[in-house]
């Protein structure tokens, strides 16, 4: 093997161990040096999609394709980089080129179908899995790309038949594991799909999306509980106003609403794994969950004092301003867990709206 060979091999190891940016700097010095090797830029593309930055990745996977224009590796990359810049049609064009270049290698349907997938061309997707199956039944990558066409079409059963297969094939498949979680998402079991996210982090600790994850279905979970809670808040504050009596009614219904809230706040807590809950603990996500149940229950209690207290005579004209305190309230607290949780780190490309491409030549 020649230097550059061995270099370029180097290269290839450090990118399978994620170690990007050294991979880059390697690459870098050999693209200068023999700036006519495809592969060298292809891995070149590979070290920018695996520290994020993929307009880098399209203009080296663009440079490979001109120097062999029959390969079809260059157009896989820049298909990959391109979804996550959201150029959609143009990695769609750029993954059916790589098709069109080998047709028979089922890298380049997979590529297709989830360059279509992110395109919102579901059809074009399942078309491009299923011709992936039908050359390679036994590649895990391919069933897990088949499930993530069904999700998408709705086949909750199809999509975890898939995802089982996929991790049959490759039990270490975090990326099936996560999937998983979603599905079970899709059908409303919140521990199920936390139980799966945190197979999928253990599998791949790096992979910082899958703890990203546990912290999504909490937020939901807490939002929900908090949009009942206001809406049986809300119900409650008509009770002076249809029963005619004073504060007590009142007192005793927002007492025992608070209860029943937080009560039920601490079994789903305490149903969660302990993984997740000490990885809540960890991040901001515990103080966001912290204030927007604050704000929720402040917000109501000031809505049920203003009734309260208020004369008798006057409820019909406080409690539109009650109704709007408590309306107010919950859309503060749901504004507080929506915000933003931060970008994952660098190299974390599979998340539930983003592909999970096999960038490897194979």
């Amino acid at each position: 093997m020649t230097e550059i060979g061995e270099a370029l091999a180097r290269a290839a190891t450090m990118l399978d161990l994620g170690r990007y940016d050294e991979a880059s700097s390697l690459l870098a010095r050999l693209v200068s040096a023999e700036p006519g090797s495809s592969r060298a830029w292809c891995l070149f593309a590979r070290a920018h999609l695996g520290s994020d930055r993929f307009a880098e990745a399209v203009e080296a996977a663009n440079t490979a394709a001109a120097i062999e224009p029959a390969e079809e590796w260059p157009h896989r990359l820049a298909s990959n980089a391109l979804m996550h810049l959201g150029n959609h049609g143009e990695a769609l064009r750029a993954a059916a080129e790589s098709r069109r270049l080998a047709p028979g290698y089922w890298q380049t349907h997979v590529c297709v179908a989830q360059a279509a997938l992110a395109a919102g061309q579901p059809a074009v997707a399942a078309a491009a899995a299923t011709e992936a199956r039908t050359l390679a039944p036994n590649e895990p990558d391919v069933h897990f790309l088949s499930g993530k066409v069904a999700l998408a079409r709705s086949d909750l059963d199809g999509a975890r038949d898939h995802q089982e297969r996929a991790l049959a094939l490759d039990p270490a498949h975090s990326g099936a594991m996560n999937e998983l979680g979603r599905i079970q998402l899709r059908r409303h079991d919140t521990v199920g799909a936390i139980r799966h996210f945190i197979s999928a982090a253990r599998t791949t600790p790096g992979e910082h999306i899958y703890s990203r994850n546990i912290d999504v279905v909490i937020v939901r979970s807490v939002s929900r509980m908090i949009y009942v809670f206001v809406v049986v808040a809300m119900v409650l504050l008509w009770l002076p106003a249809v029963t005619r009596t004073g504060r007590l009614p009142l007192a005793a219904g927002f007492g025992a609403l608070a209860v029943a809230t937080l009560a039920y706040f601490a079994v789903m807590m305490t149903r969660l794994p302990r993984e997740a809950r000490l990885l809540a603990r960890r991040t901001v996500l515990n103080r966001r969950v912290l204030a927007a149940l604050a704000v929720a229950f402040g917000g109501v209690a000031v809505a049920f004092a203003v009734v309260a207290f208020a004369p008798a005579a006057t409820i019909p004209q406080t409690l539109p301003i009650a109704i709007v305190i408590t309306i107010l309230a919950r859309v503060v607290a749901a504004a507080r867990l929506r915000a933003p949780l931060g970008p994952p780190p660098p190299g974390n490309r599979t998340s539930p709206t983003q592909p999970y491409p096999p960038t490897r030549r194979r």
